[in-house]
């Protein structure tokens, strides 16, 4: 995190955003602002990125994931049944 004098306003500048989307945010802060402790400033700036950055969307389930899904279940369940039925010859 970088703390810069602009021409006209002070500028943060947050480059460790932890973002997929986001290489770097950039705060103007105002110039009525109260608050001229660059370590609070900082603070700030870290929540305020930290609780609006997103998580990259889920994949979407579709019909052909789910057709899959179903297919692997169903013969993951068939081998497991010829599994035991093998065994059970081999005990016997």
């Amino acid at each position: 995190m970088t703390m810069l004098k602009g021409v006209n306003k002070q500028i943060l500048e947050v480059t460790n955003t932890e973002s997929p989307y986001f290489e770097k945010i950039i705060f103007f802060v105002r110039s009525s602002s109260p608050v001229r402790d660059s370590e609070k400033l900082k603070e700030e700036a870290e929540k305020i990125s930290c609780n609006t950055a997103l998580k990259p969307p889920k994949s979407k389930i579709t019909k052909e994931k789910i057709f899959s899904f179903i297919a692997m279940s169903g013969l993951g369940a068939l081998a497991g049944c010829a599994l035991c039925f093998i065994i059970n010859d081999f005990i016997l």
